[in-house]
């Protein structure tokens, strides 16, 4: 089982006391990667949610970093909601109306970050994530999958049923996953500068945005310019070479 380390926030509005966990980072050889750069442990994603709503007030606050005195890892003396009524503000992401709700909470947000780029940045990733979710786990609907008798064919026939009413919505909702990642492209190109530490995994990150939107072309150019060849980028390229623009399992 996944080991947490308990931390506890208070809301500045109206002082309710909200409970979260935070993964152990001895954990991460249990970790699953996708080449949109979402990485789960045990099936929880690592990512920290800055943006809470508190549960008590819907009042919304931004935690920049989990550390003191904004979050407290003491528990206190008092009445708090569980982690469940405010993370992904307790959308239930395991179904498919779960995602969607997600991806519109991230579309509210976005109308209340002004002039924040860094901000617009975390939120937008996390939108094309939540699109993603739709059609992550298509693998798992394929006939392979089934014989690899990592699920009974009960589970894999209701499985494989969410799966394709998630493509559905990944279609009706395919132009707003676009122009998710064109705004978020843009924001992305040119901010790094190779001195930067994030310049090499915001790379990555703009050639799997071109990848998804069917631009080949120009991630196997930004592929050419890269000297060296990991598992990740060799598996980036071969999906742009077979033209395939959905996101996939990279390592799990």
């Amino acid at each position: 089982m996944i080991n947490f380390e308990t931390f506890y926030i208070k809301c500045p509005h109206c002082g309710s006391y909200l409970e979260g966990h935070l993964v152990r980072s001895e954990m991460v050889n249990k970790s699953v990667l996708f080449s949109d750069g979402k990485t789960l442990n045990d099936n929880y994603i690592t990512e920290q949610q800055k943006l809470v709503i508190c549960p008590a007030c819907s009042h919304w606050y931004w935690i920049e970093k989990y550390e003191e005195p904004v979050v407290s890892y003491e528990k206190p003396n008092a009445t708090f909601y569980n982690w469940n009524h405010w993370r992904f503000f307790g959308v239930r992401f395991n179904t498919n109306q779960g995602k969607i709700a997600l991806v519109n909470h991230y579309k509210k947000a976005l109308e209340v970050i002004k002039d924040d780029v860094d901000k617009e940045i975390y939120m937008r990733r996390l939108m094309w994530w939540a699109f993603n979710d739709l059609v992550r786990n298509n693998y798992q609907g394929k006939l392979k999958y089934l014989m690899s008798g990592q699920m009974s064919f009960n589970v894999w026939r209701k499985n494989r049923q969410k799966l394709l009413e998630g493509r559905k919505l990944f279609r009706k909702y395919h132009n707003e996953y676009v122009a998710n990642m064109k705004a978020l492209l843009v924001m992305l190109k040119g901010r790094y500068t190779p001195d930067d530490e994030e310049y090499e995994s915001s790379t990555l990150e703009i050639i799997e945005l071109y990848r998804e939107m069917g631009d080949y072309y120009e991630a196997q150019r930004m592929l050419d310019a890269i000297p060296r060849r990991t598992h990740y980028i060799a598996n980036i390229e071969n999906e742009v070479q077979k033209r395939h623009d959905f996101v996939f399992l990279v390592v799990g």
